[in-house]
């Protein structure tokens, strides 16, 4: 029985015996990370870890519209800002106290009920002041288009904001604008063209803007958004017209969380637009125009298991090997490529005669793994820095740590 133990744990670690494919890749959370927070806050390296702790687990929970915003901290990546941040904000509710954690790819925050926390309620009794919240989105019309044009960078050569479309809004809650879009053309309304946009905002008081835009190639664009994330859906082909007009009716708007609202009638026709239209319906203008879109939104607020759901959405990848000779940096599609190798790769001890190499590093937003590379004349091994466990990577030189 030993021998046969013996010989199976030997095909395991040995090719030639069809060895299983395994996955290597175990990325773990980061051990250090570059902190902004409020100058009036210190954390503990052990607070830090317990906020982060809270973050990884699945959201369970809501803010109370009740409640004060006590101070909000971020972590950053240590190296590469291209692999995102994570924002953590502590408020108070009575005696409940709450965290929210979104990072800088997500779209949607999570919310913690957790215990008080020390460094936090040390600070200004002020900061707990707590404030009814609604989920209320107001706009503001804005008629100083050249302001937005500066505020973005716009170039009027290739895109110009269009008249009456521009407005700042503020949403003093967490959530998101809902947007839905119909089509009224030659009398009737078609079935959706354009699919519904979700725009989230954090939680607090947010500011930002929304306006229309023309381009060169006389296609709409919509722009939502503050610096610097101001966010674009360019409208599909069939919304280009030579002559537009926005439906100026509106001064200021409100958005509320129990129904939708008409934000903006957009008329696009080959022809002149004349007179008023505000009086007139969507029906009756795109008889005598042609086409009427119509941007409709509503805010939605979060819905536990739903609204605080992580989203999918693709991720940010990065390997990067060190060695004596220096550093490379894989580019995409070789990234790609070493992590679809290291998922699927079978576990073998590498050779004694095998000589180090240097060491790669895997990160994915805000997690990371590190391997020892180990090269032979013919075959590359990488060893878990944390596991031990070693494999032997399919042949390919990744990054050129091939030994002579």
């Amino acid at each position: 029985m030993r021998t046969y133990w013996g010989i199976l744990l030997s095909c395991v670690l040995l090719s030639g015996c069809g060895a299983e494919t395994l996955n290597a890749i175990e990325l773990r959370p980061l051990s250090s990370y570059r902190v902004e927070q409020d100058p009036e806050v210190m954390l503990t390296e052990k607070t830090k870890q317990q906020l982060l702790t809270y973050c990884e687990r699945r959201s369970v929970d809501i803010l109370p519209e009740r409640r004060a915003k006590v101070a909000e901290v971020t972590f950053h990546h240590p190296l590469y800002e291209v692999l995102g941040s994570k924002k953590v904000k502590y408020f108070s509710a009575g005696d409940e106290r709450y965290i929210t954690c979104v990072n800088s790819n997500q779209l949607l925050e999570r919310t913690f009920a957790v215990k008080p926390i020390q460094e936090f309620e040390a600070l200004d009794k002020n900061r707990f002041e707590e404030a009814e919240v609604v989920s209320t989105m107001e706009f503001e019309r804005v008629d100083d288009l050249e302001q937005i044009a500066d505020a973005f960078n716009l170039n009027d050569t290739h895109e110009e904001v269009m008249s009456d479309s521009a407005f700042r809004y503020t949403t003093p809650d967490t959530g998101a604008m809902y947007v839905t879009f119909e089509t009224i053309r030659s009398g009737r309304t078609l079935d959706p063209i354009i699919e519904p946009k979700l725009f989230p905002f954090e939680s607090g008081r947010n500011e930002g803007y929304v306006f229309l835009t023309k381009r060169a190639d006389n296609r709409l664009a919509l722009r939502i958004g503050g610096e610097p994330s101001l966010k674009q859906l360019v409208l599909p082909s069939m919304y280009e017209a030579s002559y537009m007009r926005v439906d100026t009716k509106e001064e200021q708007l409100s958005l509320k969380g129990d129904h939708r609202e008409l934000m903006k009638r957009i008329i696009l026709s080959d022809r002149p637009i004349e007179g008023e239209v505000a009086e007139q319906t969507s029906l009756s203008l795109s008889k005598t125009y042609g086409t009427v879109l119509e941007i409709w939104g509503h805010v939605r607020r979060p819905v536990l298991n739903k609204m605080s759901a992580r989203p999918s959405g693709i991720e940010t990848r990065l390997a990067v090997f060190e060695s004596d000779q220096g550093t490379t940096w894989l580019d995409g599609p070789k990234t790609q490529e070493l992590f679809d190798a290291l998922s699927h790769i079978q576990l073998r001890e590498k050779p004694t005669a095998a000589v180090h190499a240097g060491e790669l590093h895997l990160y994915e937003e805000l997690t990371e793994q590190s391997f020892d590379v180990w090269t032979t004349k013919t075959e590359m091994y990488v060893v878990d820095q944390k596991t031990s466990q070693p494999y032997v990577l399919p042949e390919n030189d990744y990054f050129q740590a091939r030994q002579p």
